[in-house]
């Protein structure tokens, strides 16, 4: 048995990724003779700690950071030695500073255990974008023109600097000489904006990076090592769209420069602002060329193991090096396993390919590949997509629920994207790592209708890396078009990973009851119930008496136009029926987080519905008082009929304060901890709690306070891994403010309120608890949760005892669907 020591965390701001990047690791490496020994966690202050397999499935390490604090004790460096002396091969799934920079390589070096990766020193040369720079230039390798400049020069030093990058650009990219590829990055349309920028980064940053803005087209190419030299994978070209997320081009953030980069948002958060294709739209010679960039690139700066290189091939063919990332991420749908996918590679494929070559030039046995075997297993179609407000979500979620019953002995998930178009693409498994709807469904369909190049190109890829059959688990196939009739026609047992409209309301489980088909959930009657905001708040009248109610609220008909209406008589009405000064607005009947805006005023309730009257698709955080400057809102796909105002309730102030930063006022000898109350002590906290069982029969499982940066909760901060926080269970003391029996009475509660809705299978109902008597207000239920990798659903099952993890989790909601026949 082959024993791993999984490495994550650290100082840098991409720690979030970091924690996603180990989850994908944990959920696929595992298994065929190799075990995780240790999962090692660096924090803030890169003090290590050994943690539980269950903290991975968090949103972000500010989820367990401060209960590391006042439950364990940090590693010391003998005692981290030890542990990882136990095991045979460390695993870094790290980004950013110490990552990536050297650091956590030299500390590996000096415990003496194997890792994959690159040496202290290459790393921290590839790490250096401007050590990096020079060093390609002097290999003859065209790289970025840049300069560099330092928070000590004098102001006159900066501007010379800029005003000679602006003589060969119009716009101006300024990054961290030493960061990640894409936080902290801007672009400045001139030197004034550039100089304020400038000030900005310093505060973090003492190197700040100048380069033009590049024109022509963005690719990354991940670079494997295969013991004798580099191999690139199959290049993807990224295709940034809007770069406003709203519509307007012109859009500048609120420190007044241009958003128009691939981000961090771009990147690791699912929108459709952004699109990868794979391969490229390129000629066969300029990828090729491409791929042998990247190859000399891994060559010259002595790489190892695997690495991602940035790029820009403009107009005229040349290929132009941005950025080299020497831990390239790993999260689910990441550029790695895109890419592995087009050369037949699986997820635990390429992985158990990265440690094999660690083990092969340590002198360590690998357990033998196994061949291929067939087990007996029930087939179930997973179908995500469609075409509402949650449909990047549901790709999320649908996606991994397939992977992680992929090494389920029990059921055989075949993946399924519902086209907005209403018809059904059974996909391959390259085609269902695209991270959105329309990608997926336009790499469909590219497929179908080009050239066979990503056949012609898998061979040569696949003979150099010296693969066997049995590493080949994803051999690309074509993706089938399939009417709905035909989807259904093929499966008796489906599990719907849908989100919002007719996945959601009743429409798609009642036809699915109609043909005698199992699946995942509620049934007709209690998904209706549950999608319909209004009546979850009618059936549940009555229960004042055993601390349940529901906000006030008030039902009202949307509009034909906002001239149609008098803002000032509606924005009266609303806030007498609600009785509080601030109200939130939603559709009746939508996703969780789709349209949920925080109206301040009878301006912004005009704003609101300037925005459902036209078919915005989506609204700008920037211009609702409540929300923040770069959050975005997904906005109803159809116009919704009703909207629901009710009271805004005051929660309870929560912020994890980050020890590290001096502005929190925090000594660097404290621990990380909850500031609780410091500018709102209601007594109320926002929680969201899952439900599980047979209808009739649900239970709750450990609630989940959910934290806003600020109004409401973004679609992010609820279902993307890296964003927003999550406390499960509800800190009690010392941790916190919230009773143990108060948290007791809110199960019960929210229970009775599954079971009052007809719900069954599993479910999550949001709602307001007060921390000391247990009170709940029910926000809403949601019938078909998300099932993205970090969601709260798997925090919960995780904290239950004994614990139930992921897989073992969705194959219970298969076997709840399949027991009742529907759901």
């Amino acid at each position: 048995m082959l024993k791993v020591a999984l490495v994550l965390g650290g100082p840098s701001q991409e720690r979030a990724i970091s924690l996603n990047s180990a989850r994908s690791v944990a959920d696929h490496l595992e298994g065929d003779g190799i075990v995780l020994e240790e999962i090692m966690y660096f924090d803030l202050r890169t003090r290590a700690y050994s943690i539980s397999r269950a903290l991975l499935y968090s949103n972000t390490p500010s989820d367990f950071d401060f209960k590391l604090s006042h439950t364990a004790t940090p590693l010391s460096h003998d005692e981290l030695a030890a542990r990882l002396r136990c095991c045979d091969v460390a695993f870094p799934a790290m980004h950013g500073a110490f990552a990536e920079d050297g650091g956590i390589q030299s500390l590996l070096e000096e415990i003496g255990i194997p890792y994959l990766g690159s040496g202290p020193g290459e790393s921290a040369g590839a790490f250096d974008k401007f050590s990096a720079h020079n060093t390609l230039l002097r290999a003859g390798i065209t790289a970025i023109p840049s300069h560099v400049v330092e928070s000590t020069d004098p102001i006159w030093k900066t501007r010379e600097r800029l005003a000679t990058v602006f003589s060969d650009s119009d716009r101006v990219v300024l990054k961290p000489v030493r960061g990640g590829s894409s936080i902290d990055v801007h672009i400045a349309p001139n030197i004034d904006v550039a100089m304020t920028v400038l000030g900005d980064m310093f505060d973090h940053h003492e190197r700040v990076l100048i380069q033009p803005k590049m024109r022509g087209a963005e690719f990354t190419t991940i670079v494997l090592d295969n013991g004798s030299g580099a191999v690139a994978l199959v290049p993807v070209e990224i295709e940034v769209g809007n770069p406003s997320h709203t519509g307007d081009a012109n859009r500048v953030s609120h420190a007044g420069y241009t958003d128009e980069i691939f981000d961090y948002r771009r990147k690791y958060l699912v929108s459709n602002d952004s699109s990868y294709h794979c391969p490229p739209r390129f000629s066969d010679m300029l990828i090729q060329q491409i791929r042998n960039v990247s190859e000399q690139v891994f060559s010259v700066l002595g790489l190892r193991d695997f690495a991602r290189i940035d790029g820009w091939l403009e107009a005229d063919g040349s290929v132009v090096i941005a950025d080299v990332n020497p831990l390239s991420g790993m999260e689910q749908n990441s550029f790695l396993f895109i890419q592995a996918a087009q050369v037949g590679m699986s997820h635990r494929d390429v992985l158990r390919l990265l440690v094999q070559r660690v083990c092969a030039r340590s002198g360590i046995e690998f357990p033998e590949t196994p061949t291929l075997t067939t087990l007996s297993r029930k087939r179930v179609g997973v179908i995500f997509g469609g075409d509402t407000a949650e449909r990047q979500v549901s790709v999320l979620s649908g996606t991994n629920v397939w992977l992680k019953l992929l090494h389920s002995n029990r059921y055989e998930p075949v993946p399924h994207l519902l086209d907005p178009d209403g018809t059904v693409w059974r996909l391959s498994y390259a085609a269902a790592l695209r991270h959105t709807v329309e990608e997926v469904a336009a790499s469909c369909r590219e497929i179908l209708t080009a050239d066979d190049r990503p056949q012609s190109l898998a061979p040569a890829i696949r003979a150099r890396l010296g693969l066997a059959r049995s590493q080949l688990n994803a051999l690309p196939e074509l993706p089938e078009h399939l009417t709905m009739d035909e989807f259904l026609s093929s499966y008796d047992l489906v599990f719907l990973g849908l989100h919002g409209g007719t996945g959601e309301d009743g429409t798609f489980q009642a036809e699915l009851d109609h043909r005698g088909i199992s699946y995942n959930g509620s049934d007709a009657r209690g998904s209706a119930v549950c999608m319909d905001k209004y009546e979850t708040g009618r059936r549940l009248a009555g229960l004042e008496s055993e601390g349940i109610r529901v906000p006030r609220r008030i039902l009202v008909p949307v509009p034909s136009s906002v001239s149609a209406v008098s803002v000032d008589v509606m924005w009266a009405q609303v806030t007498a029926a609600c009785g509080t000064e601030h109200v939130i607005v939603k559709p009746v009947a939508d996703g969780c987080s789709a349209g949920v805006v925080p109206l301040v005023n009878c301006a912004e309730l005009a704003m609101y519905l300037k925005h459902t009257t036209y078919g915005s698709p989506r609204i700008a955080g920037e211009t609702f008082t409540s929300l923040a400057a770069d959050q975005v809102v997904e906005m109803a796909t159809t116009m919704p009929s009703h909207l629901i105002f009710e009271e805004f309730v005051e929660t309870d102030s929560i912020t994890v304060v980050d020890t590290t930063n001096p502005a929190n006022g925090a000594s660097q000898h404290e621990p990380a901890r909850l500031a609780w109350g410091q500018t709102c002590d209601s007594g109320w906290i926002e929680v969201t709690v899952g439900v599980l069982g047979a209808q009739g029969q649900m239970r709750a499982l450990s609630p989940s306070v959910t934290i806003a940066r600020q109004g409401v909760l973004s679609v992010e901060e609820k279902f993307m891994g890296g964003t927003g926080v999550n406390l499960t269970p509800p800190p009690t003391a010392p941790l916190g403010l919230v009773k143990p029996e108060a948290i007791d009475r809110a199960r019960r509660s929210i229970a009775v309120v599954a079971n009052k809705l007809d719900m069954s299978g599993y479910g999550r109902i949001d709602a307001f608890l007060h921390r000391e008597t247990g009170e709940i207000m029910v926000i809403e239920a949601n019938s078909l949760p998300g099932l993205t990798p970090s969601t709260v659903l798997f925090h919960q099952a995780l904290a239950e005892d004994p614990p139930i993890f992921p897989r073992a989790l969705l194959e219970t909601l298969l076997d709840l669907g399949s027991s009742t026949g529907s759901s």
